[in-house]
């Protein structure tokens, strides 16, 4: 009865550890994103999920949410960045035009990543991500983002 008892209060125990463990692998899954389609849809489902879930996510997983929402936005950073470069004397009005017609037709992904960065901020580990200088270094060189 002895040898019963023991063996059930381990399978137990056991039990109680896969289930533990697969809990905590489905916490550090991504975060599931809409990551196709429009920069101004993609931005707007992160947005959503960060407002519904984002105190319960992983540094992980806000490392993942900040990185599709650079993706998406990075052909505005090119752009800008490619206007700035090419800018010189001869042509500096023209540049400028063209950056304020830029702005305002990327403005809503402007608003967008304000709201994801202050959603952020105001959880622990989306602080800890945006606050991460090695993290946003690393994010520029893999995703070829230029320095604005």
């Amino acid at each position: 009865m002895k040898k019963l008892f023991l063996a059930g209060i381990v399978a137990l125990a056991m039990g109680f550890a896969f289930v533990s463990c697969n809990e905590s692998s489905k916490s550090d899954a991504p975060v599931d994103i809409k990551t196709d389609g429009t920069a101004v849809e993609v931005l707007t489902d992160i947005v959503a999920k960060a407002k519904a879930d984002g105190a319960n996510w992983t540094i992980d997983q806000w490392k993942y949410v900040y990185k599709q929402a650079a993706i998406a936005v990075k052909p505005l950073l090119v752009k800008l960045a490619d206007l700035s470069e090419n800018m010189t004397e001869e042509n500096a009005l023209e540049k400028l035009a063209d950056m304020e017609k830029l702005s305002s037709e990327y403005e809503p992904l402007e608003k967008l990543m304000d709201e994801f960065t202050e959603l952020a901020k105001g959880t622990e580990n989306g602080k800890a991500v945006d606050e991460d200088k090695d993290f946003e270094k690393q994010l520029q060189e893999e995703l070829g983002l230029p320095d604005l």
